[in-house]
């Protein structure tokens, strides 16, 4: 599957060539792919709905859930977080629900209220359509050195947060709940996206790694991985690459193709 060549059409007609990067995270991906070519992409994972009325988001997800609302004003970070939490809790039941959208928007709809800045990517996927596509698997040692202009990486797509992402959101500081919360990237789905800029993974912050410092050891022993660095939280696995070097920002993508 070295030679395997992808098309990716954007709506503005644009059409691309990709060539599948030779590895066996990216061979894993085409196959899970081939399956879902033809199936229509999903609004939500797609972040081509409007997702940023959190209250109203969250109104919906307890009418679905069968849930109480609980205050949620002012919704600073803390409460970000509490609502996260609202959602690890319910989603292996809901997940099991059919017509089940409000739960992934509500998980999205979380953390673009918590205003942190979006990568310069265009994220791709098919949401509840992957189905058992869905496996586990160590993606965190494919991880490239950088990610480049316009090709295709694999995101990371956990049921949680990174190490560094959980420090900035101020989680409970115990090796417990950052054990359970932080992931490495085990989760692999047939999701992608395609960088619009060069990203260069910064190094860490020194107060988090002073911080990471008293939990690496345990957290790396509970998830059997060997190292978390900058790379593991900055970077992605390369899928595929293409020759195109114009700009692609503001762009959508219509349809992926594995030829």
């Amino acid at each position: 599957m070295s030679n395997t060549k992808l098309g990716i059409t954007f709506a503005s007609g644009l059409e691309l060539e990709y060539n599948l990067h030779d590895s066996e995270v990216a061979r894993m991906w085409a196959n899970k792919i081939k399956h879902l070519q033809n199936v229509p992409f999903d609004p939500v994972e797609s972040k081509a709905q409007d997702m940023s009325d959190l209250s109203k988001i969250y109104t919906e997800f307890c009418e679905f859930a069968g849930q109480t609302p609980i205050e949620i004003h002012p919704l600073d970070q803390s409460k970000c977080n509490q609502l996260h939490q609202i959602y690890e809790e319910q989603h292996d039941r809901l997940s099991k629900l059919k017509n089940n959208s409000v739960l992934y928007r509500f998980h999205h709809a979380i953390h673009q209220h918590e205003n942190k800045p979006d990568k310069p990517i265009i994220r791709v996927g098919w949401g509840t359509n992957e189905g058992i596509l869905t496996s586990q698997f160590l993606c965190q040692y494919y991880y490239a050195d950088k990610i480049e202009k316009n090709n295709i990486y694999l995101p990371w797509s956990e049921l949680g947060k990174t190490p560094l992402t959980y420090w900035i959101d101020k989680e409970p500081d115990t090796q417990e709940r950052f054990n359970t919360l932080a992931k490495t990237h085990k989760t692999f789905r047939a999701q992608f996206f395609i960088a619009i800029k060069n990203i260069e993974p910064k190094a860490l912050d020194t107060d988090f790694l002073e911080w990471f410092d008293r939990y690496k050891e345990g957290w790396l022993k509970h998830h059997n991985i060997k190292k978390w660095d900058h790379i593991d939280e900055h970077s992605a696995p390369l899928l595929a690459t293409t020759s195109y070097q114009g700009d692609l920002t503001g762009m959508t993508v219509n349809k992926l193709t594995l030829c």
